[in-house]
């Protein structure tokens, strides 16, 4: 039996079913990968596509792959496919596969990415070997992404049996809200005028990445990246004696919100060191 039909948004004999974890409502900076998967037939083509983290965080990558099957005659050569996407992912340079084969990628729009294969080179037998092709494209996810909202994804095709496309098919990607940060300012005793002294802030939860931006009133002192431990240092030798309103700005990282502090530190001016009036000489006999 021929498959004549030409595909359409939708597909008449469309049906899907979601793999347990696609959909899961996590509190706000607790986000663990969930990988989510869809399947779809359209006459006797049938899809699969898994995004392998439909709970990331700014920052993360996430790989989607789609993969196609026949589940009747003819054999299909897959020709191109154009994997839709959110803006806010950026596909990573050289992730993309198809069969298992590095292939170049069309990035010209900010809402899919495309791929052209030759016209015999990936075909799809119902009964022989390959009985399926799979493509594969990595995506960062970006710090403009809409948190906590079901973002669309899908894919149309091109091959010798016609063309699909396909809306918002999914799986959908849901990009966690940024984890609650808190900064910290180390007490400061002991400052004096014209001595350098150490400001050091920490960043709960602790861990590299970012920065904290030091400042002394509206004087910027520097902006220092947060280590391992989640602290940060600067030297400041203040000028002047009185009292200091020191902030520590922290920018946030992959999936930690930023966060700020203030402390007053109170300089006082250097202890005057008494001077002695020598006597004066009596001369000698």
């Amino acid at each position: 039996m021929v498959d004549k039909r030409m595909k359409q948004v939708g597909g008449s004999l469309a049906a899907f079913a979601v793999a347990a974890g696609f959909a899961v409502a996590l509190i706000p900076g607790t986000a663990s990968a969930a990988p989510g998967t869809i399947t779809w037939s359209d006459g006797n083509s049938k899809f699969t596509r898994t995004v392998s983290n439909t709970n990331p965080v700014v920052g993360d990558i996430v790989t989607v792959t789609t993969t196609f099957e026949r589940t009747g005659i003819p054999v299909e050569y897959i020709y191109n496919i154009k994997d839709l996407h959110p803006a806010c992912l950026t596909p990573v340079a050289g992730s993309a596969k198809m069969g298992g084969d590095q292939v170049s990628l069309d990035t010209s729009s900010s809402d899919w990415v495309k791929a052209e294969f030759g016209i015999t080179k990936y075909p799809v037998y119902p009964n022989i070997n390959p009985k399926s092709q799979t493509f594969e494209v990595q995506y960062t996810v970006g710090v403009n992404c809409a948190r906590d909202t079901p973002l669309p994804t899908s894919m149309n095709y091109g091959g010798s049996l016609g063309s699909g496309t396909y809306a918002n098919k999914g799986p959908n990607i849901t990009v966690s809200s940024d984890a609650v940060s808190t900064t910290s300012i180390t007490d400061v005793s002991g400052a004096q005028t014209g001595k350098a002294i150490t400001l050091e802030a920490s960043v709960s939860p602790a861990a590299a990445g970012g920065t904290i931006q030091f400042k002394a009133g509206d004087q910027v002192l520097g902006d220092i990246p947060v280590a391992a431990n989640g602290k940060a240092t600067i030297v400041w030798t203040p000028g002047a004696a009185g009292s200091y309103n020191i902030g520590a700005t922290f920018s946030g990282r992959s999936g930690v919100a930023g966060s700020t502090t203030t402390k007053v530190v109170t300089v006082a001016d250097q202890p005057t060191t008494p001077t002695t009036t020598p006597k004066p000489s009596t001369g000698s006999f």
